[in-house]
Formats: C-alpha cells, structure tokens, sequence
C-alpha cells in the first residue's frame, strides 16, 4: 500500500516536473516574432508587430497623419490601448470608471452633515475672527519690534568685525572646496588605476562580445530599404554620396540609395521582419552575471564611486 502511494505521489511530481519544463521550453524557445515597415514621403508613416504565441501577446502599434495609436492585447484581451478598443480581459470588460465615481459621489453625499444657519453662531465666529486679529497684530508688532533690535544690534558692530566675519566664511568655503577637489582627484586616480588594470581590459572584451552576441540575437532576418534624396547644390548631394559610400559595408546587403542632382527632395521606405528568442537573451544574461572580471570590475568602481 505504502509503495503504491510512493508510486503515484512519484508519478504526479514527475508529471508537474514535465509541465514545468514543457511550459519553460516554450517561454524560452519559441521565438517572439516581429515586423515593420515605415516610409517618407512629406509626412512620416509607421508600424509595427510583435507576437508571441505562449502568452498570446500581440503589440500593435501605428504612426499615421501624426497621431501615434497603440494596442497591446494578452491572453485574448485588451489590456492597453488609445484606440476607441475597450480594455477587457479573456473577453470581459473591465468595471467602468463612471460608475465608480457615482458610488463615491454618494457615499461623500451621505457622510457629509447638514449645515443649519445660525445668528448667534454667526456673532460667535466674528467674535473670535475679531480676537484672532487683535493677537495677530499684537504677535506683528513684537515680531517688528524685535527685529529693530536685531538691526540695531547689527549696527553696533563695527567695520572690522564685519569684515572679519565675511573673509571667514570665504576661508571655510575655500577649505571646503579644496577637501572636495582633492576627494575628486583622489576618485580619479583610482578609477583611472582600474581602467589600467587587465582585469578591466579583459571585461571590455567580453562586454563587447556579448554586445554582438545581442545584436545578432535580435537583428532582423529579412531588410530591406531605399533612400531618395537631393539637395539645393549638387555638390553638397555629391558630398552626401561620397559620405555615404563609406558606410557602404553596413548598409549594402538591404538598403538602397539613389540620389537626385536635380532637385532638392527626400523620401525612402524601410521594413522588415524577425524573431528573437527568449533563450538566446538569457543565456547571455547569465554570461554576463557569472561573469568574474565584469562583477569585480563593477564593484569596484561602485566603490570608488560611493566612496
């Protein structure tokens, strides 16, 4: 009997266990997919997708007549949006702000106590009005009373106190200054000792390969572009050119550009699509965590910095 439990109690955790790594895999492996497009032509226009299909996530958003509209729906509803699209949430619609503030509008209603007229009341309120102001002017006229003692104690000091006293707090803000400059130096000293150290060189790599590593995680599958410009001076437009043409390994596989020497005019399209997954960001994220040159270099200049 007892085995038996132990048998199905195993089964169970087993089959939890399955579930867990089934659901893991498919937040982690199935990609985010997304797609854009956008063009130029005297006013600008855009959009763009994403999708991920475990959570049923769509991102929707739109630049058009210069008005931006976006839609975010998860798990077959709308849970934000600027569009006329109602907020809902598995296709119910959430409580309505207007009927929230009815309620609230009696509950204060019915809270609030009733106000009764009242002469005698009235003569009471202006009675103590009237002795609130006689104090206040009693309290003014103290208060002024002692500050012409303070200017006139203040003249019976002579020119040379005065003086002495102004050149003293021009030291101790000197003093002052000189501590924080020499503690700024100090700080840059330091920090330039670790930009020096190997340690932070060998960090600087591997910061800028997991940066490629990223890039090449997210960077769209499909690209594809054109750019028509021209400028006033035709010189100018051939300048441009020859400005552009350095970039040309960066941009030569998807982008497209035609100058004109004619006219001054710019216009181009751009779109594209990819996918990136959750398990490539990841795996990276922990590259970087475990990372022993990128943490001690980090908290050292933390340090230095908090010091």
């Amino acid at each position: 009997m007892i085995l038996t439990v132990l048998k199905v109690i195993g089964i169970i955790l087993l089959v939890i266990l399955a579930l867990i790594i089934f659901i893991l895999s498919l937040l982690l492996f199935v990609p985010i997919r997304y797609r854009f497009s956008g063009e130029y032509f005297e006013k600008p226009d855009a959009e763009a997708v994403v999708r991920y299909a475990p959570v049923a996530l769509k991102v929707f958003v739109k630049y058009r007549q210069d008005k931006l509209e976006y839609t975010v729906r998860l798990l077959g509803g709308v849970i934000m949006t600027n569009t006329g699209a109602k907020l809902s949430w598995l296709g119910r619609k959430l409580g309505s702000n207007d009927s929230e503030e009815e309620n609230y509008s009696e509950s204060v209603s019915e809270d609030l106590p009733m106000i009764v007229n009242n002469d005698d009341s009235v003569d009471t309120y202006l009675q103590t009005d009237k002795t609130e102001d006689t104090s206040d002017e009693i309290n003014t006229k103290n208060d002024s009373l002692d500050d012409a003692g303070q200017v006139k104690a203040e003249k019976k000091k002579s020119l040379f106190e005065k003086i002495k006293e102004k050149f003293d707090g021009i030291v101790e803000k000197l003093k002052e200054i000189k501590s924080k400059l020499a503690k700024i130096n100090k700080k840059r000293e330091e920090l330039l000792r670790v930009y020096n150290s190997k340690r932070f060189e060998v960090a600087k790599k591997d910061t800028i390969r997991y940066v490629k590593e990223l890039l090449k995680a997210i960077k769209p599958k499909h690209l594809e572009g054109r750019i028509h410009f021209g400028m006033d001076d035709p010189a100018l437009t051939g300048e441009i050119l020859g400005g552009a043409s350095l970039l040309l390994p960066l941009y030569d596989e998807f982008l497209d550009i035609n100058p004109d020497f004619e006219k001054q005019c710019f216009d181009g399209i751009l779109k594209g699509n990819g996918k990136i997954r959750l398990g490539s960001i990841v795996k990276i994220g922990l590259k970087v965590f475990f990372n022993k040159n990128l943490i001690k270099v980090t908290k050292k200049v933390q340090t230095i910095i908090e010091a």
